[in-house]
């Protein structure tokens, strides 16, 4: 009898932690949301000459780095972001920043934003690491959205948030309630973006028991105004959208499958309420993240892993048609050096124009530094490959 009372009550127990967990999503679907559109800006234009340069981001002295992430702050500097440690997942793994001064050209030197013990503090949990962070900035600040590793691995993850008024003194670290099964099995990891009332569109995606990309709609605070599911594929996740206008925008979707794939690609023309079918594209990928970005010109431009075996080829590719045709890949690392000594990778491009019009690109090299790469319309249009987005 005693056992069964103490069943019982574990029962009770999960049960209302399952219904208070899934409360703030179940009033999500109950309240009505008005249609959100972004806040829009044709693509400056820099330089007519061409502009191509790269260098890294300081070292960190981490084993392992990955994940990069940057904003553009008030004052024009680019604040950057993204995680080290011993490897992917690890107890010691860390949040580092740096920023590159608008005026000087030069970074700072990386300083720990986050780490799994200040993030415990924060929100008095048990958390096993950290990573995935992403950075959005306006003229009130700027925002970190990040994954906290609960338990296992990544689809044991919840979604962090913390602020700044001026990217250097933050607010704690606090959960962002994206999902019912008690707010696990949520990541980030491509670019938020801003809504015209001052919300947040923060792509997002599931991975526990099943796997679906996300935009969840995100007041400055961090409470979760509405949520729009993209699709319901399980070979999906990490999804980077691209405004088009106020209210059209494009998403890639990182295809996650052992099996070889594409890019793919979905539009939405009610800023990310509702999203078409998923179209697939010429862009041979398989499991690792993809970015784009739209040029001044009105076209898309693609960033991805061009290989159906492993992450050595990172590639660049252009569309002029709304990602229907794609120009053949311009190699922005192409590494077939034989051995397995160095961890030959380079992966999860993060991009974005600044005001100035320059596009800055960051990768993971090698998972031991960050690479940085600007360039400039002139550069991609003149390009062999790149300017013909129909070869």
């Amino acid at each position: 009898m005693v056992q069964f009372l103490k069943s019982w009550s574990a029962a009770v127990i999960l049960a209302a932690a399952l219904i208070a967990a899934a409360v703030p999503a179940t009033l999500r679907s109950m309240l009505p949301t008005s249609t959100p559109q972004f806040v829009f800006r044709e693509t400056a234009a820099s330089s007519l000459d061409p502009v191509y340069s790269s260098d890294f981001l300081p070292s960190t002295g981490a084993t392992s780095v990955h994940c990069a992430t940057a904003a553009e702050l008030a004052n024009g500097d680019l604040m950057a972001a993204w995680y080290g440690g011993s490897d992917e997942a690890a107890h010691d793994v860390q949040i580092f920043t740096s920023t590159l001064d608008h005026k000087t050209r030069q970074w700072s030197t990386p300083a720990v934003l986050e780490s799994r013990a200040s993030v415990e503090r924060s929100l008095h949990l048990h958390v096993k690491s950290i990573g995935n962070p992403v950075l959005i900035a306006d003229s009130h600040g700027v925002s970190l959205f990040y994954a906290a590793i609960l338990f296992g691995g990544w689809s044991g993850a919840t979604i962090c948030m913390k602020s700044s008024p001026d990217g250097v003194h933050w607010s704690l670290s606090h959960r962002v309630y994206t999902s019912p099964f008690l707010n696990i099995g949520m990541n980030v990891r491509g670019r938020p973006w801003r809504y015209s009332d001052g919300s947040i569109a923060l792509p997002i995606y599931h991975e526990l028991p099943r796997k679906w990309p996300a935009i969840a709609r995100i007041d400055s605070s961090g409470r979760v105004i509405d949520e729009a599911r993209i699709s319901s594929s399980q070979a999906l996740i990490q999804p980077w959208i691209v405004p088009t206008g106020p209210h059209t925008v494009v998403a890639f979707m990182r295809w996650s499958s052992s099996m070889a794939g594409c890019v793919t690609v979905t539009r939405s023309d009610d800023a990310g309420v509702h999203w078409s079918a998923i179209a697939r594209t010429r862009l041979v990928h398989r499991d690792s993240a993809v970015c784009g970005t739209r040029l001044g010109d009105g076209s898309l431009l693609a960033v991805y892993n061009n290989s159906i075996w492993d992450r050595r080829d990172l590639s660049m590719a252009r569309s002029a048609d709304g990602g229907v045709h794609w120009s053949k890949p311009h190699p922005l690392e192409r590494d077939s050096t034989p051995g397995n000594l160095v961890r030959r990778e380079y992966s999860y491009p993060y991009v974005l124009q600044t005001r100035d019009g320059l596009y800055h690109l960051l990768y993971t090299w090698q998972r031991t530094r960050i690479r940085h790469v600007v360039f400039n319309d002139s550069w991609v249009l003149q390009d062999e490959k790149l300017g013909n987005p129909s070869s």
